[in-house]
Order: C-alpha cells, then structure tokens, then sequence
C-alpha cells in the first residue's frame, strides 16, 4: 500500500487549485446597444459565448499581476493634462474653447491663448512638482 505525506497531499491540492480556477468560464454577450458584457453566470434570454479564463497575459510567459498596473496618481494626472494643454498651446494648431458655457466652441484669441498657457504653467507648478516638495 502506497501511503502519502500529509504535506505532500496538501501541496499538491494547492498546486491543483489554480489550475481548476484557471477554467471557470466567462460569459460574453453584446446588448442591444452594442456593448459587450462579462460575466461568471450566464445571462437569461440572450445569446452569449463561453469563454475561458486565462492565468497569464497574452503574449508573456509572466504572470498577470494580481492587483495590475499602478494607476497614476491624481496629482500626476493634473500634471499630464496641464503638459497636454501646454504643448497644445504652444502649438500652431488652431484651438477651440467653450468661452460663455453655452455649449458651442469657438475660436481662441490670442488673448485667450495666453490666458490659458499661463493657467497651464500654474498647473504645472501645481502638480509637476515631487510630493515632498509640496510638503506631503
């Protein structure tokens, strides 16, 4: 008679467990508008497909990582869009702005042009800066 370690068998049903997690399905459907959904039930009264789930990203041989990437911090997204605005000013491209809220865009002036290039600059002072040197 063949007899296992306790911690054998306990390592093994942990090696076993991703594997059996790595095969519930996922079911996928498009509504009537024309978004796609997700799903571990299936849905009622529409047609979807049956999809499995993967353990690793597609195209690498690593591991997806369990919490993904890092989004970028609040103050660091203010930083991008105020550089976005910057370069955008900066450029020749001509540039549209809602002056008056009331929905339609027009032109901006140069007057506004440099308006806008200095609440950028402020934005950038603002957010560009490392966090201890804001005092945080």
């Amino acid at each position: 008679m063949i007899r296992f370690h306790p911690l054998v068998v306990a390592l093994a049903l942990l090696l076993a467990a991703p594997v059996a997690h790595a095969q519930d399905p996922v079911y996928t459907w498009v509504d009537a508008q024309g978004v796609r959904h997700f799903s571990q039930t299936p849905p009622e009264g529409v047609q979807y497909e049956v999809r499995g789930v993967r353990d690793r990203a597609v195209g690498t041989n690593a591991a997806a990582s369990p919490a993904g990437p890092t989004p970028p911090s609040q103050d660091q997204q203010a930083c991008d869009r105020a550089r976005l605005s910057l370069a955008q000013l900066d450029s020749n491209a001509p540039l549209l702005i809602d002056k008056d809220g009331d929905g339609k865009s027009e032109p901006l002036t140069p007057e506004d042009r440099a308006a806008q290039r200095q609440l950028a600059e402020q934005a950038i002072r603002a957010y560009c800066v490392a966090p201890d040197a804001r005092g945080g």
